[in-house]
């Protein structure tokens, strides 16, 4: 019985499995970032609906990054702080993965590349071609990036728009998976869980990617 946390971009979305099968789900698009007020709701709605209790939970995955700094901490604070009070295992789950995760049980085995928005030029990247990572989550500047790939390739993501100006005339097919879902942890987790890979909650953080800058402004 494993609850599955995704806070990586605008969209708020919290599942809950059970040997690999969604039992249930619930998930919110929006114009800002609602994670902080939302977050907590959803764990709620999804217990209820899967008539589970805190304590009848076996694991707790959560999206990592890339993405939203202050989604992402939420995301694994709210994670680490129930693996903790409830001595659960921990995984985990890159916000790209996931999506290669859904674009798989949709699209079989084939060539993904999915990007999120980062600034300007920049993207957050993965690309994955029949289950092997051909490129790990990073953050490129697709102004200078060199593209080394051939034949035709699924486009995941809210970064599509950059990749096909990027692209050119390159064969490919633009998903309507635009955003990291927890749906697309239930499996990764469930695998690991089977392989008895979980991550220490102690040294869990997110993957920014990228530097996170913060002003200190001094009185």
């Amino acid at each position: 019985m494993i609850l599955h946390l995704e806070t990586s971009t605008q969209i708020c979305s919290v599942a809950l499995s059970s040997k690999g099968k969604l039992l249930a789900f619930e998930e919110s698009d929006s114009d800002g970032y609602i994670h902080g007020e939302q977050l907590t709701l959803f764990i709620e709605k999804v217990l209820r609906t899967g008539n589970v209790t805190l304590k009848q939970l076996e694991g707790i995955s959560v999206s990592i990054g890339p993405g939203s700094y202050t989604g992402l901490r939420i995301g694994v604070s709210t994670a680490k702080g129930l693996a903790l009070g409830l001595n659960l295992p921990i995984f985990g789950i890159s916000s790209l993965e996931s999506m290669v995760e859904i674009g798989q049980q949709k699209y079989g085995d084939k060539t993904f590349v999915a990007a999120l928005e980062a600034r300007k030029s920049e993207v957050f990247l993965r690309i994955e071609s029949n289950k092997k990572v051909v490129f790990h989550d990073n953050v490129v500047d697709l102004a200078t990036f060199q593209w080394e790939l051939s034949g035709a390739l699924v486009l995941l993501g809210n970064a599509h728009l950059k990749l096909q100006d990027f692209l050119g005339n390159h064969q490919y097919v633009v998903s309507e998976i635009r955003s990291p879902s927890a749906l697309g942890q239930v499996n990764l987790a469930w695998k690991r869980t089977m392989q008895g890979l979980p991550d220490d909650v102690n040294t869990l953080i997110p993957n920014y990617a990228k530097p996170c800058f913060i002003n200190v402004v001094k009185s």
